[in-house]
């Protein structure tokens, strides 16, 4: 195949129609060979020259490159070579060599860099056609290195040390030896076994409380949560056994019949339907009142200004219009020449009495005044109760406390007298192991009354008893520094359990005397206190 040649245009030979002659010289040489060519080792042969000669024109020419694949000769051509036509050849002018055709995308790519290598937006940026990409780097894969040869002597080593599992991590050389005390595992083993005792022990006072019936007395780690057996007969299944066991009911392959007390005059089922009564919901029994518009100090000041100047008014009205006596002129000392004038002149003495008495029946007008619009005892405890009661219309809350000791005088009678005076009702339950006050009343006197609890009280003071000398009442001695009180229990509730305004102050012994205290609803304070 005869490689192509770089087009004159583009070739930078400095005399390109000598190179085109001889080329020309070339071909009709070529030619006139293959006519004589008429078997096909010649034929081959003549080929073979063809291509040498054209290489040895490429390198004369001195072009860059290799040289590019023939585009002209085939093998249908190099058959027609063998019988050319002559008259064709003659007629038609001869055509341009393969090598002058040159390489055809390095022209193109030639002209293609004349366009400009610069856009005004990253988006109209396109490829140049006819430029090759960059070029993906390629990954070179080195070979990996040949493992070592086994050292023979550390094989065995090496295998045993596989065997054995992970490694553990070895000591930091630099630490210090750690040495464990004397008698160290002998304390740890007297340890395990005291608490082995302990366990043994507690379980032996649960075993004789039950047996007593004093499993609810034990208190803290001692008390072992244990669920009760089922019972014979379910409550709601007793009505319909005749004897109170499911042993009347008869299994399903053996029943002949129904129960004994489905039907009949003695069963509890009949043909009436129950229909429970409703029960209004909590929040409709509260009333609250709707509030009016909020003032600011200005705008009440403003109002009241307002209200005064409307109400002088009206009077002078009056006055003018002959309803009402025209008021006394107000005299003082201050004033006393400028209205009474001539009169002051004459007897200063006689004005000056009559002024200083007209002063003083003012004020004493003026207190008298204030006396009647004060409220007396019985008038200011029915306001209070009414406040209470507007308060306790918007709902009703309780509040239980938890104190360690409550054994001073003066603790006892601040936690009943408040309760008292903001009309709170309850029961303080003093116990051995702790004391419990409920209280129940409205939010807002609640409220004062928790701060006086959590905060006011110092429960690690004994204080000195109300009413009464030091000597008269003795303290117990009791150590009070570790003394506190908490908040166990605040929420709304649906009514009152104890009566408003009275507290009373029970001492106890035993847990089953405080739950009867409490009653079935309250006895859950008394478990989450002692918690």
């Amino acid at each position: 195949m005869a490689p192509k040649r770089q087009h004159p245009a583009a070739s930078d030979g400095p005399e390109p129609q000598s190179a085109q002659k001889r080329n020309r010289a070339d071909w009709v040489r070529f030619s006139s060979h293959s006519q004589q060519a008429s078997t096909p080792v010649d034929l081959q042969k003549s080929i073979e020259e063809a291509r040498r000669r054209a290489m040895e024109a490429f390198q004369r020419s001195g072009l860059k490159g290799a040289p590019a694949q023939q585009s002209h000769a085939t093998g249908a051509n190099a058959g027609e070579l063998g019988q050319p036509d002559v008259k064709a050849s003659e007629s038609t002018p001869t055509g341009i060599h393969p090598l002058l055709l040159g390489n055809v995308a390095k022209i193109q790519e030639r002209f293609q860099s004349l366009a400009p290598k610069f856009v005004s937006l990253q988006a109209n940026k396109r490829p140049l056609p006819g430029r090759p990409a960059n070029p993906q780097p390629t990954v070179q894969i080195k070979p990996a290195k040949p493992a070592p040869p086994a050292n023979p002597y550390l094989t065995a080593a090496a295998q045993a040390a596989s065997d054995a599992g992970p490694r553990p991590k070895s000591r930091s050389m630099q630490r210090s030896l750690q040495f464990n005390r004397p008698g160290r595992y002998i304390m740890e083993a007297e340890h395990m076994r005291r608490d082995q005792q302990m366990n043994a022990l507690k379980e032996r006072i649960q075993n004789a409380a039950r047996k007593v019936g004093m499993q609810d007395e034990l208190l803290g780690d001692e008390r072992i949560l244990r669920r009760e057996e089922p019972p014979e007969a379910e409550w709601w299944d007793i009505p319909l056994l005749p004897s109170k066991d499911y042993k009347d009911v008869p299994d399903g392959h053996d029943a002949q019949g129904p129960l004994p007390f489905l039907h009949g005059a003695e069963s509890p089922i009949d043909h009436l339907v129950q229909h429970p009564i409703p029960i209004p919901a909590p929040t409709e029994t509260i009333r609250v009142r709707p509030h009016g518009v909020m003032l600011t100090k200005q705008e009440m000041k403003k109002m009241r200004k307002q209200r005064r100047a409307a109400e002088q008014q009206d009077k002078r009205d009056r006055i003018k219009m002959g309803l009402l006596p025209p008021d006394p002129p107000k005299v003082k000392l201050s004033n006393l020449m400028r209205v009474l004038g001539s009169e002051a002149v004459s007897d200063p003495t006689k004005v000056e009495a009559r002024v200083r008495r007209e002063i003083a029946a003012r004020r004493e007008r003026h207190e008298q005044a204030n006396e009647d619009r004060m409220l007396t005892d019985e008038e200011r405890r029915a306001r209070r109760a009414y406040k209470t009661r507007v308060e306790e219309d918007k709902g009703i809350w309780a509040q239980v406390y938890c104190i360690r000791q409550l054994v001073s005088p003066s603790h006892k009678f601040k936690v009943r007298k408040n309760a008292q005076q903001h009309h709170l009702g309850g029961i303080v339950i003093i116990h051995p192991d702790l004391a419990l006050v409920v209280v129940e009343g409205s939010c807002k006197a609640l409220k004062a009354y928790k701060r006086l609890m959590l905060v006011r009280i110092d429960w690690t003071d004994p204080g000195r008893p109300h009413g009464m000398d030091a000597s008269e009442e003795e303290t117990p001695d009791v150590d009070l520094g570790e003394n506190t009180c908490e908040l166990v229990f605040e929420g709304p509730v649906r009514e009152r359990t104890f009566g408003g305004g009275m507290i009373r102050t029970e001492a106890v012994s035993t847990d089953a005397k405080v739950k009867e205290l409490l009653g079935p609803q309250l006895s859950g304070y008394w478990e989450v206190a002692k918690r």
